[in-house]
């Protein structure tokens, strides 16, 4: 016998359970049914049986769109509620503009999946979003992610996406084959470049043509380490890049990497969508990722093949560079001026419950965000070298800085890197970048410099 069970205006099919599960059921439906904030955002708890279907749309970069933990959340809400979800896919390399101008302009879609952090600043929050302080599942986030999701003491998103460590991934096979060791240090992985290299290999792979794979967030977490108050000092108009050694050290590792060949002899050509084939091919040695990705793109197209990877530190920067990287989380916002709120924020709340959101991570390999999923998994990769990951993993500081984009950044390092301009030119474009959006902003420090 099977019974409809209500999730905050959904209805769920689901097994007839005792007593007392469905006093736990009931009571969690009333704690999330009730919210504080202003009427917009209040849940009615009305039954969708004789609610007539209504599609939301959400807007995000192209590439999330086929991630399985978004898929598979849509899925579910879609069987559940009767409503449909319609996908607004963005160009990867240019999705933080696109986002921003159509929410400068009004024309957004019912969710807007996006990163936060000083991101936020540029989507007017308060203005486009519905502000979600005070919901059920907010006590259900872990610390690390609260302040990725805020602005001015509001929140405003649900980060129902991958947790991942960053780091380079490497074939273990190839190594073992070469009698090469995991580095302990940037010397040490220049000469382990050098011997794939002289073995017909390219050491690492670089998507070098989308522009955003060069991935240099990886190098700012390594400046910050080494230049107290950075971000602060950037988001104050105290200091530019161009003042920080540290900073030339990031660029000048790509250059190196570049002209010794170590990317190979195409990287220029090279594309995000050409990464599985390559490592699966044995071509390329390395690349600089996130363990995650072996599971969600390696290992849907090739199974079986994630367990020949292992994942060691970056050691983009200066000759002591050598860190793995914090994940960085994605979030859901609810477009408050949209002509869906409720629906949309049922959504939010659906996907929010402990045991819709152990059904979406039930057996992924990836951390979490929410204090209430047991089902997922992390990596082989992590677990292996967890030890080393908790003593070398920097935050992720890039999402704090005012007018970081990954791909204006990575623009200017790719033309460093080639030799187009100096690596003292790509990071004057870099400042000259970053203030331009600070003073867009309207930023006092840099409307009026100390």
């Amino acid at each position: 016998m099977r019974q409809a069970v209500r999730h905050k205006g959904i209805k769920k099919r689901m097994p007839l359970r005792a007593c007392v599960g469905a006093f736990l059921i009931t009571a969690m439906v009333s704690l999330f049914g009730c919210n504080e904030n202003e009427d917009a955002t209040r849940f009615a708890g009305d039954k969708l049986d004789n609610a007539q279907p209504v599609t939301l749309t959400l807007m995000a970069n192209q590439d999330w769109t086929v991630r399985p933990i978004l898929t598979k959340a849509i899925e579910m809400y879609e069987n559940d509620s009767g409503n449909r979800i319609e996908l607004q896919a963005l160009p990867i390399d240019t999705v933080d503009t696109l986002i921003s101008r159509r929410v400068a302009i009004g024309e957004i879609t019912d969710i807007v999946l996006h990163f936060g952090g000083t991101a936020l600043s540029d989507l007017r929050p308060a203005r486009n979003f519905v502000d979600m302080s005070g919901e059920a599942w907010e006590s259900d986030l872990t610390d690390e992610v609260r302040p990725r999701l805020m602005k001015d003491g509001k929140l405003y998103g649900l980060p129902l996406w991958e947790a991942s460590t960053s780091g380079t991934l490497y074939n273990k096979r190839i190594f073992e084959k070469l009698g090469l060791h995991v580095p302990e240090s940037q010397e040490e992985f220049f000469a382990v470049c050098e011997k794939l290299k002289q073995a017909g290999i390219a050491p690492m792979y670089l998507a070098s043509k989308d522009i955003w794979p060069l991935l240099p967030q990886f190098g700012f977490d390594y400046v910050a380490e080494r230049t107290p108050g950075f971000v602060n000092a950037l988001n104050t108009n105290k200091l530019n890049l161009a003042d920080v050694p540290a900073v030339q050290d990031v660029v000048d590792w790509y250059r190196t990497m570049y002209t010794r060949g170590y990317f190979g002899n195409d990287s220029v050509n090279n594309n995000w969508d050409g990464l599985v084939d390559a490592l699966h091919s044995g071509e390329y040695a390395m690349v600089m990722s996130w363990d995650v990705y072996l599971y969600s793109d390696l290992e849907a197209k090739y199974p079986g093949t994630a367990s020949d990877f292992g994942l060691m530190p970056l050691f983009v920067g200066g000759s002591e560079a050598k860190l793995y990287e914090g994940p960085n989380a994605a979030m859901m916002l609810v477009n408050k001026n949209g002509k869906h709120v409720k629906e949309a924020i049922d959504f939010i709340r659906y996907l929010a419950q402990p045991d819709v959101l152990n059904e979406i991570y039930r057996g992924m390999n990836t951390g979490t965000y929410f204090k209430s999923v047991t089902t997922n998994k992390p990596t082989p990769q992590y677990l292996e070298n967890k030890k080393f990951i908790d003593e070398l993993t920097y935050p992720s500081v890039t999402p704090f800085i005012v007018g970081y984009s990954q791909y204006e950044m990575g623009k200017w390092v790719q033309q460093a890197m080639t030799g187009a301009i100096t690596t003292r030119e790509a990071i004057l474009k870099m400042d000259e970048f970053r203030k331009q959006v600070a003073l867009d902003r309207g930023i006092p420090e840099f409307h009026h410099p100390h």
